[in-house]
């Protein structure tokens, strides 16, 4: 299968009409059409459906878009590779981070990489671990620091870097401010404030609450900063970790209720494909983001 197609496909995926997607490769809109056709001929499926608001896959366009990406992303690897290779020098990390490890563990990272390498072009991009997941797996990040989540991606190799748990945090005005043991009908009687529900926290509410059952007590929020805003509202709660809230605990603008369960405590991993080729900086790398593992235990950021 011609890359071009796969990459015209692709795009058609994500701009959803013809026009933008010509003017992206430098080609025409008949012959993004072409590419298409010619695409559905060789399988004998129908790749796209249309309507007013564009292209829009089918169940086959579905799977068929699921490995023309990563074919589409391992062109683009192998060619950056060539052309670093060639250059004689390193180009470009493409790093990704969820919550709690783009706060504790990312500042020191970069800055020990362009310290080392002030040539090297970094970019950061910060989601939740199933995103994060997702993209270091399809090769469209290097590198991933992640909180567990459910169930391990095939495709990747883990490495345990650390632990952290999760405290309930309140205003020190709420009424389990000083409450010594909290239930979980405790809990469930104040609004629970939770993080995106792609978060790999909410798994591990949803094992403490066992089961967890949300219901009108609960607001999803996109935001860890929406969170510690809105628990300094009375009747709100959340599960957080210590490390995101330390600046308003000193403060006293929020107290923690440590619960001591271990269902609450979870793995940070460093993650990275298993088709990987190492080479100089992603050695540098895994010393990095051990060395720094180590600085924050002996400094007991992470338990």
């Amino acid at each position: 299968m011609n890359n071009s197609k796969l990459k015209a496909f692709c795009l058609l995926v994500e701009l959803k009409k013809l026009a933008p997607v010509a003017k992206e490769l430098g080609i025409t809109a008949p012959t993004v059409s072409f590419h298409i056709r010619s695409i559905e001929e060789e399988y004998g499926i129908r790749l796209f459906r249309t309507n007013a608001g564009g292209y829009r896959l089918t169940e086959a366009g579905e799977g068929v878009y699921h490995y023309a990406r990563q074919i589409v992303q391992l062109q683009k690897d192998m060619n950056r590779f060539v052309e670093t290779l060639l250059a004689g020098h390193i180009g470009s990390l493409r790093l990704g981070a969820s919550g709690l490890p783009a706060h504790i563990f990312m500042p020191d990272l970069i800055h020990q990489v362009s310290t080392a390498y002030p040539e090297i072009r970094i970019s950061l991009e910060v989601k939740t671990a199933p995103e994060i997941e997702e993209k270091v797996a399809l090769q469209e990040l290097d590198y991933g620091l992640i909180m567990e989540t459910k169930q391990e991606n095939p495709l990747l190799h883990y490495e345990t870097i650390g632990e952290d748990a999760l405290v309930l945090a309140c205003s020190p005005t709420h009424e389990l401010a000083k409450k010594k043991n909290i239930t979980k009908e405790d809990v469930l009687k104040n609004k629970l404030l939770l993080h995106t529900s792609s978060s790999s926290t909410n798994h591990f509410i949803e094992k403490w609450m066992n089961p967890f059952q949300p219901s009108m007590y609960t607001i999803e929020l996109d935001s860890v900063s929406t969170i510690k805003k809105m628990l300094t509202f009375e009747k709100n709660v959340a599960f957080l970790s210590v490390a995101l809230i330390e600046e308003e605990l000193k403060s006293g603008l929020l107290v923690k209720k440590d619960l001591h369960d271990v269902t609450l405590k979870r793995k940070i991993q460093f993650i990275y494909p298993k088709t990987r080729l190492d080479h100089t900086i992603d050695k540098f790398v895994k010393q990095s983001i051990d060395e720094v593992a180590q600085q924050l235990k002996k400094s007991s950021v992470m338990t």
